[in-house]
């Protein structure tokens, strides 16, 4: 597959693929690979019928695409794919309208809920789930630095350059699969997540 999702511009395109339920779908389909809308209904509760109309929807904005191939010993259903590139999108690049900030603040506010949901989950379940070899080798961590604007996004390029290498370099495999193998030795879908801005001391927290 060669093409990649667009860059986010407009509001219209920011609601629809902020829903939280596509956003869930979309997640699904990137992580677990190609499916149909009553194999996505294990990860998403809601009905196939509702999933499939928001398929449609990620679908006419290019979040997703059709895999007619893997529906050919029975059509009865869609199967639909990721397109990769996921969701990018920057503040400036939407105007000062009323729309367009409710629909950015809208994005904001769902994609925060969404990691810190998943941090609170890890912590509440994390170590009894997987076991203290990961709990062990799970990162937190936090820095102030005094940075110019310029030497932010250097920080940035730089964070993007590793989590591409990472990337590239665990692209899973068949050996993945293997149930025999230990835990530890086994790969699986780790979230990682940061903010890095500019935040003065009168905006802090009162004790």
């Amino acid at each position: 597959m060669s093409r990649q999702t667009d860059k986010v511009t407009d509001p219209r395109t920011l609601k629809v693929i902020t829903h939280p339920l596509r956003l869930r779908l979309y997640e699904v389909l990137v992580s677990e690979g190609p499916a149909t809308a009553s194999r996505l209904s294990k990860y998403v509760p809601a009905a196939p019928g509702s999933l499939s109309y928001h398929l449609r929807q990620l679908a006419e904005y290019g979040y997703i695409e059709e895999a007619p191939e893997l529906g050919e010993k029975d059509s009865r259903e869609r199967w639909w794919r990721a397109v990769p590139g996921g969701v990018r999108w920057s503040a400036n690049d939407f105007d000062d309208t009323p729309g367009a900030q409710e629909a950015l603040a809208s994005a904001q506010r769902v994609l925060t809920g969404r990691q810190l949901e998943r941090l609170r989950r890890w912590q509440t379940v994390g170590r009894s789930k997987w076991g203290p070899d990961w709990a062990s080798a799970a990162i937190s961590s936090d820095s102030f630095l005094r940075l110019t604007t310029a030497e932010l996004r250097e920080l940035g390029a730089e964070i993007d350059a590793v989590l591409e290498k990472w990337a590239g370099r665990t692209k899973p495999t068949a050996a993945d699969d293997n149930a025999e193998a230990p835990q530890a030795d086994r790969r699986e879908q780790v979230f990682l997540f940061f903010h890095a801005f500019p935040q003065a001391e009168d905006s802090l927290p009162q004790d």
